[in-house]
């Protein structure tokens, strides 16, 4: 989902405006701007952007690309990593793109720029119980951070030394490459199955006004390989990541408050992805959707009435004092019979306490399909649940 603007977008805005030199934001006050992350995402949308509102083709591999021509995008990996030994790692690296304006500015300046750059990167070492994690911003400008496609090696994104890079022109592999304070990542993924067009063939439509929508495929389950280094202590880890790409103007209705998000891997080689839109009146948003993606990369798109999502107990940061929901009932009704499944957390305290706090955490699923045993794990995005502004920069604990 648009979990990927999980700092408060337009607050980042302003900070970059302050120290970046940017003092026009699409002609609005800084005043007016809102630290939540659904506020940035809704309203109205700015002119002189794309917007996504009918089902476009997509090509591969140039759509792991940027598509500068919106307004927002973002390029998202989590991953659920283990040592031969079996010390189980969580991963969250996201690299962001926001334009300020559609256009350039008109100066010759290297430090021009209408687009600025912002990134998480979490580790969560399970055997120790901490979660450490830390968020970059930068302008896009002067090779502090950008995007580039290559035909020789597809794409790459990056902020500073953190980076997403393509290795080979067909978009099969990838780097993720980030290292800051005492975690560093350094995984090369290789995806297994095609990329899977979330919602309407990659039109994901959040709301029932025309353009409340993005275009969002995902990588379901890549193969990685690489390294974790926490403490000091460098690990060689394996397992697998999921990559999200997005790219929109405008997402969210007016009475949107936040949402709770779900990717999860399966034993079977089946995965789903599912989202709730949570609103003002306790309801769901009724456009919330996911997916079910089968072992030969097959997929049919999930409706809300298809599934549901029920919390089983909440746990409140001793941080923020958000209080999350911690555990789930999952049940989800395919044509080759139910889905029912558990979810924990491989630890409890998951939240980044960034710009926006919001909770991002490894997750383990057990249940069954069509009454077979399954098991398997994910991630869980909780955004909304704290809706005061949080001092950004780093935090670990």
């Amino acid at each position: 989902m648009n979990r990927k603007v999980s700092y408060g977008i337009a607050l980042v805005l302003v900070m970059l405006g302050a120290v970046l030199g940017i003092s026009q934001l699409q002609g609005q006050q800084s005043s007016e701007y809102s630290a939540d992350v659904v506020a940035a995402l809704g309203g109205e949308p700015p002119t002189g952007f794309a917007r996504a509102l009918e089902v476009r083709p997509f090509k591969f591999p140039e759509d792991h690309g940027a598509h500068p021509e919106y307004q927002t995008e973002w390029w998202y990996n989590t991953g659920n990593l283990t040592t031969a030994e079996g010390r189980r790692f969580g991963i969250h690296f996201t690299i962001f793109r926001r334009a300020v304006a559609p256009t350039l500015p008109e100066r010759s300046s290297e430090w021009a720029t209408n687009q600025v750059y912002f990134a998480d990167f979490a580790v969560a070492d399970i055997e120790s119980n901490r979660f450490i994690f830390h968020e970059r911003f930068a302008r896009g400008a002067a090779g502090l951070a950008g995007t580039i496609t290559d035909s020789r090696k597809g794409f790459a994104v990056w902020i500073e030394d953190w980076a997403i890079t393509g290795l080979d022109p067909q978009g099969q592999s990838f780097h993720l490459r980030a290292q800051q304070g005492e975690i560093a990542l350094d995984l090369v993924v290789r995806q297994t199955k095609a990329p899977t067009l979330q919602g309407d063939q990659g039109l994901s439509i959040k709301n029932r006004e025309p353009g409340n929508a993005s275009y969002y495929y995902s990588l379901t389950r890549n193969q990685a390989q690489g390294t974790i280094t926490v403490g000091g202590e460098t690990y060689e880890v394996s397992g697998y990541t999921w990559l999200d790409h997005e790219f929109s103007t405008s997402v969210l209705g007016k009475d949107a408050v936040g949402w709770d998000w779900f990717s999860i891997q399966l034993d079977n080689q089946r995965e789903l992805m599912l989202f709730n839109i949570r609103l003002k009146d306790g309801g769901v948003e009724p456009s919330s959707h996911g997916t079910l993606i089968e072992a030969d990369g097959s997929s049919r798109q999930l409706h809300l009435s298809d599934y549901t999502l029920e919390s089983t107990g909440t746990w409140k940061s001793p941080k923020t004092g958000a209080v999350y929901p911690s555990g789930w009932k999952l049940t989800i009704n395919t044509s080759t019979g139910p889905i029912l499944l558990e979810g924990t957390p491989l630890m409890v305290d998951q939240e980044l306490n960034t710009s926006t706090a919001y909770w991002e955490g490894a997750t383990r699923f057990v249940g069954t399909d069509n009454g077979i045993p399954v098991s398997g794990y994910g991630y869980v995005e909780l955004t909304g649940y704290n809706r005061a502004s949080t001092s950004g920069g780093t935090s670990d604990r």
